[in-house]
């Protein structure tokens, strides 16, 4: 996280200096702008909208750097801001203080000590900011967990607040979860289902996407993505086997419940019908290769048809055939080629085009190494 700050100073050569001879890229803080007073520095607040930090001199023309503190703690509570002065008064000091100063520091400023306050200032915007994130995301958990159970709870009203939040809702379950947790203790059940959560809540993080997750039976863990994007990626794993059912739409927080039990009733749908995803998966993508193997195709192209990642496709598609994906291609392609061979006058040359190599000695080697001969012996040989 980066903190944005805002100079302020009516001496151009100092905030210019205080901006760029500074680096404050090191400590994640930005300036992302100077301001000559106080009014110029309240309207580039506004301008901006994000600033973090203010760092402003006390005697300035118009409106100095105490009332724009005040201001600032008045109307933007959560901005710190930071006092410069060549003043050495404890009335300057006292008032700051009073109008929640972060830190008074005298000219002339040593910029080893600016850098340091203002980087305990960024770390204590940062305990804050995930302090706060941590309570919305337990008090919309909250908002969820009522909303399944039809309990209102001890403050109905706060429920309200949430209602209305889009969320895009997913369940995922394990396969053989009985089997695998037989054996194991109850500590030990407790991190697998603790990892399986953190499972999911990292594969949608590698795609910039926030999520709430919980469980709501021994196999079920109910996720809900924070916003209206919808996503049905697979999130794989190689310590898991995890059954997904998706929503078809966002849906607010208020409309969980009736979208829970349809979702729960899919997934156990599918378990019971003994439906392998994987499986499906690779049939569609095993199709999609045979009607278009004799063009340029590649890993990324299919896992984008079928709509999961290529890495996990790569991965998928060997562990349940047997082999990797350029050489399940180019199985395709030689037979082609033994049927053309076999069938056509076309040229060798000519038939490595049709069934989708580009290179002819490369065509040569592949079907050598499968066939165990060349495609001119092989022509010869079904001729006898």
């Amino acid at each position: 996280m980066t903190c944005k700050m805002l100079i302020v100073d009516d001496e151009p050569i100092i905030s210019r200096g205080l901006q760029q001879t500074i680096p404050w890229e090191t400590i994640s803080v930005e300036v992302v702008d100077t301001a000559h007073d106080g009014e110029d520095a309240i309207q580039k607040v506004i301008q901006h909208g994000n600033i973090d930090i203010v760092i402003t001199d006390v005697r300035m023309p118009k409106m100095d750097g105490l009332q724009l503190a005040t201001y600032l703690h008045e109307h933007f509570p959560h901005i710190r801001t930071i006092i410069i002065s060549g003043y050495d008064e404890f009335a300057y000091a006292q008032k700051a203080i009073q109008v929640g100063v972060k830190d008074y520091l005298l000219k002339p400023v040593d910029i080893d000590e600016l850098v340091e306050v203002v980087n305990q200032i960024k770390n204590k915007i940062k305990l804050e900011q995930k302090r706060q994130k941590e309570q919305y995301e337990a008090e919309l958990q909250n908002a969820m967990i009522q909303q399944l159970s039809d309990l209102q709870g001890d403050n109905p009203t706060q429920l309200e607040r949430y209602v209305h939040i889009p969320i895009f809702p997913f369940v995922s379950m394990q396969r053989q979860y009985t089997e695998k947790v037989a054996n194991l203790s109850s500590e030990e059940i407790r991190s697998f289902k603790n990892e399986w959560k953190k499972t999911i809540e990292h594969g949608l993080q590698e795609y910039g996407l926030n999520s709430i997750s919980f469980f709501t039976e021994e196999n079920i863990l109910l996720t809900c993505i924070l916003g209206e994007e919808p996503f049905s990626k697979e999130i794989h794993s190689e310590s898991f086997e995890l059954l997904f059912v998706w929503n078809d739409r966002s849906i607010s927080i208020g409309e969980l419940k009736g979208t829970y039990a349809r979702l729960v009733e899919q997934t156990k749908n599918l378990l019971l019908k003994g439906l392998d995803k994987q499986d499906m998966l690779i049939d569609q993508a095993k199709n999609y290769i045979r009607d278009y193997y004799r063009t340029n195709i590649k890993v990324h192209e299919v896992a984008d048809v079928i709509n999961i990642t290529p890495n996990y496709f790569s991965s998928l598609f060997k562990q349940k055939t047997g082999v990797n994906f350029n050489e399940y291609v180019n199985q395709l392609r030689v037979e082609e080629a033994k049927v053309l061979l076999a069938e056509t006058p076309f040229k060798v040359n000519e038939i490595s085009e049709q069934v989708g190599f580009h290179e002819y000695k490369y065509f040569v080697a592949v079907f050598k190494k499968v066939t165990g001969m060349t495609p001119t012996d092989y022509r010869k040989f079904v001729k006898l």
